[in-house]
């Protein structure tokens, strides 16, 4: 397949740094590429393909992009010919390129699901036949609509699953939502860190308090409140994604938070040590209660059985009972 190119030393000037038809890799800017070609030089030759009056990247793109960062001029490179490699020869040099050394990440493969559609002219039943279990993913059709969303994503939204801030259910469920609102949650996943579950949960919240208000997707997150949460420069980033989640449910359920806050401030006036947990059904929908401590002796089962029994005799345990 590779018999018909020529390897020469190319200047930069020659490769065109737009053309980014064969481009998989989601981040060019590698540092240790850079490093690797400052301290012992290139290694091997990228492949460009001749497309008069530039040539294009075909594998290669961060050892482009590092020479030019590093300010050198030339580089060595393999030729293909325009005559021997159409489109779609040159994108499966690159696919396999990186399949042989790496594993992509989810917009990586996104970006090739598209590419093999529109570029390369491959039809879906290929794509989710032969494709989709090549890079790793279920063969079927729900899963090919999903990374194909995936492709044409908010560039802010991109980011945040690389840097790990969203997962790909969330980014997922995202895609799907209109540009400017991905632009907004983008901007809010930089300020703030969540577990998994608390992504889903936040995305609920607002999925639900859009459907009660018929406001856009994100209008909660332009309240006051969060603004002055995003801003504090006290809080940590995962607290800020408490902070911003509280704000969000208190919003869609404030019955239920205005009932949790006045158990926390009775249980506070029990005065009793910590260690004696004192719990609610979780929606008070019961009103029983669910008591539970540690002892290590018979000394200290005492010393709490002591401590619960006199706070069950006091007038503020009977207001545990009576939240209304």
């Amino acid at each position: 397949m590779l018999q018909h190119m020529i390897i020469k030393e190319i200047p930069l000037e020659e490769i065109s740094f737009e053309n980014d038809d064969f481009r998989i890799s989601e981040d060019l800017d590698s540092a240790s590429i850079r490093d690797s070609i400052r301290h012992v030089g290139q290694l091997s030759p990228v492949i460009l393909l001749d497309q008069k009056p530039k040539l294009a990247v075909v594998c290669g793109f961060r050892r482009v992009c590092a020479f030019k960062q590093l300010g050198i001029p030339r580089l060595y490179a393999r030729i293909l010919s325009a005559e021997d490699y159409d489109a779609e020869k040159a994108f499966m040099l690159s696919l396999w390129d990186n399949l042989s050394h790496r594993q992509l990440n989810p917009l990586e493969k996104a970006r090739v699901l598209l590419k093999l559609r529109r570029m390369c002219g491959i039809p879906d039943e290929r794509l989710i036949g032969e494709y989709l279990p090549v890079l790793g993913l279920a063969p079927n059709a729900k899963v090919l609509d999903s990374y194909l969303l995936l492709s044409s994503i908010h560039p802010g939204l991109r980011r945040t699953l690389i840097d790990d801030r969203l997962t790909l259910t969330s980014l997922e469920f995202l895609s799907e939502l209109p540009a400017d609102i991905q632009g907004c949650m983008a901007s809010l996943m930089d300020k703030i860190r969540l577990s998994a579950s608390s992504q889903k949960k936040l995305l609920s919240l607002l999925d639900e308090l859009a459907a009660r208000t018929g406001n856009s997707f994100d209008a909660p997150l332009k309240e006051s409140q969060i603004s002055r949460i995003l801003e504090d420069a006290g809080l940590s980033s995962f607290q800020k994604g408490e902070k911003v989640y509280d704000f969000l449910y208190r919003l869609v359920y404030p019955r239920l938070s205005h009932t949790a806050d006045l158990f926390l401030e009775r249980k506070k006036q029990l005065r009793i040590p910590g260690v004696i947990q004192i719990r609610a059904h979780p929606f008070f929908e019961d009103p029983g209660l669910r008591v539970e401590f540690e002892a290590s002796d018979i000394h200290r089962f005492r010393q709490l059985t002591a401590a619960l029994q006199d706070a069950a005799l006091s007038p503020e345990a009977e207001e545990l009972f009576n939240l209304d």
